[in-house]
C-alpha cells in the first residue's frame, strides 16, 4: 500500500491510499493446454464519484475525460502529473457524455439530459461555459441520453434510455430508447429503436462491424457497418452473458488493436475481454468496485486500460466494504493495446432558430 499525491482543481494536494492489486487474469481456453496465468495491476487514480461514465482518452492533452453523470460534472485525469480536475455545467444535473471536438481546443460535445450541447472548458476550472448549440435528440418524455462516441469519420453516435422506475430504483423503463448518429452539420439519424438502455459502442479495426450493447439484452451484438452512410444491418448476438453464466449487466465497452472487446459489467466487479469472432470469453479482470461502467485505453503507449466505476445507490455497508466504488482505476500489464478516442466533427456556426450543432 502506498500513497498517491493527486492534485485537485483547487490547487492543493489530496492524499489517499492508492489501491494496487496484483491479481490473476482468469483465462478461458477451449481445447488447449492450460497456460500460466497472467499478472496484472489495478490502481485507483481518482477519488470515488457517484456514477463515473464515458471515458475518452484525448492524446493532444494526454488526458482522460469522463463524466459524473447525475452530478452534472465533467472530469479530467492527467496521468503525467497525477492530477484530477472536475467542473460543473451549471443548471444541468444529468451530464451523460463528453467528447472533444476536432481541431477546437477546450471545446467538447456533452450530453445534457435528452439533448446535446457544446461547452468550453480549460480542463482546470471548476465550471464550464454555458452550453451552446443545444439540440434536442430524443423527444420521448422522460428519456435521456446515455453513452456516446465518434466513429472513425468523426460522426457522433449517441444512445438514449427510458426513465428510472419510481417504485423500483435502479431499474428503468424498457424499449423506450433509441440509437442515433449525429452528422457534423447537426442532422440526426435514428439508427435503432426499441432500445432499453443504450450503452457500449465499438467499431472493428476495418470499420466494417459495429459492436453494440443494449444492457437489458444482456448480450453484445454486432452489425454490418457502412462507414460512408452509417447504415447498420444484419444485427446478431456475438456474446450472451446469460448463456455464458457471466454475472452483471453489460455496460460500456472498448476494443483493442487485436480486435478483442473489453466489456464493463454493471452490478458486478469485473470487466470482460471477449473475442467477438469466436464469441469466447478470454479474460475476466476484477476490480474493487460494485458497479463497473466503462473502459478506454490510454497512456503514452495506449496500453493502460482506464476503467470507470460507480457507487450509485449503494448501502452504507457496501460503501464500507468497497469505499472506492465510483473511482477510476488503471489496469496495466494486460498484454493489450487500444486506440485513442476519436474527436467529434462539428461545424460551429452562429446559433440559429434550429439550434443546430
Amino acid at each position: 500500500m502506498r500513497k498517491s499525491n493527486i492534485n485537485n482543481n483547487k490547487g492543493f494536494s489530496v492524499f489517499w491510499p492508492t489501491l494496487i492489486c496484483s491479481c490473476l487474469l482468469a483465462e478461458i481456453i477451449s481445447a488447449k493446454p492450460t497456460k500460466a496465468p497472467q499478472q496484472y495491476n489495478v490502481e485507483r487514480v481518482t477519488p470515488a464519484l457517484e456514477l463515473g461514465e464515458g471515458p475518452h482518452w484525448h492524446s493532444p492533452t494526454r488526458s482522460l475525460y469522463f463524466v459524473d453523470l447525475h452530478q452534472g460534472k465533467i472530469n479530467r485525469y492527467h496521468p503525467e502529473s497525477n492530477s484530477f480536475f472536475s467542473a460543473s455545467i451549471e443548471g444541468y444535473s444529468d451530464v451523460t457524455l463528453i467528447v472533444p471536438i476536432e481541431n477546437k481546443a477546450d471545446m467538447f460535445v456533452v450530453g445534457l439530459g435528452p439533448s446535446l450541447g457544446i461547452v468550453q472548458w480549460d480542463g482546470r476550472s471548476n465550471t464550464t461555459s454555458q452550453p451552446k448549440y443545444k439540440k434536442l435528440v430524443d423527444e420521448t418524455p422522460g428519456n435521456r441520453l446515455n453513452d456516446g462516441k465518434a466513429d472513425a469519420t468523426g460522426r457522433l453516435w449517441v444512445g438514449s434510455m427510458g426513465s428510472e422506475m419510481a417504485d423500483n430504483p435502479g431499474h428503468y423503463h424498457k424499449h423506450l430508447g433509441s440509437l442515433y448518429s449525429v452528422e457534423p452539420d447537426g442532422s440526426i439519424n435514428k439508427r435503432l429503436s426499441n432500445v432499453s438502455i443504450s450503452n457500449g459502442m465499438a467499431w472493428s479495426m476495418d470499420n466494417k462491424v459495429f459492436y453494440y450493447i443494449d444492457t437489458y439484452k444482456f448480450a453484445v451484438e454486432a452489425y454490418d457497418f457502412d462507414i460512408t452512410t452509417g447504415d447498420l444491418t444484419n444485427g446478431k448476438v456475438i456474446f450472451d452473458l446469460v448463456a455464458n453464466k457471466v454475472a452483471g449487466d453489460p455496460d460500456g465497452m472498448t476494443i483493442d488493436k487485436n480486435g478483442n472487446l473489453w466489456v464493463a459489467c454493471f452490478n458486478s466487479n469485473h470487466i470482460l475481454k471477449i473475442d467477438p469472432i469466436t464469441g469466447t470469453l478470454l479474460t475476466t479482470v476484477q476490480l474493487p468496485a460494485y458497479q463497473v461502467t466503462s473502459a478506454a485505453f490510454g497512456g503514452p503507449e495506449l496500453d493502460e486500460l482506464y476503467v470507470t466505476t460507480a457507487g450509485y445507490q449503494l448501502t452504507e455497508a457496501q460503501k464500507a466494504k468497497r469505499p472506492y466504488s465510483g473511482a477510476v482505476f488503471r489496469v496495466t500489464n494486460t498484454g493489450s493495446t487500444g486506440l485513442e478516442g476519436v474527436p467529434a466533427k462539428a461545424h460551429l456556426c452562429p446559433e440559429n432558430q434550429l439550434h443546430t450543432i
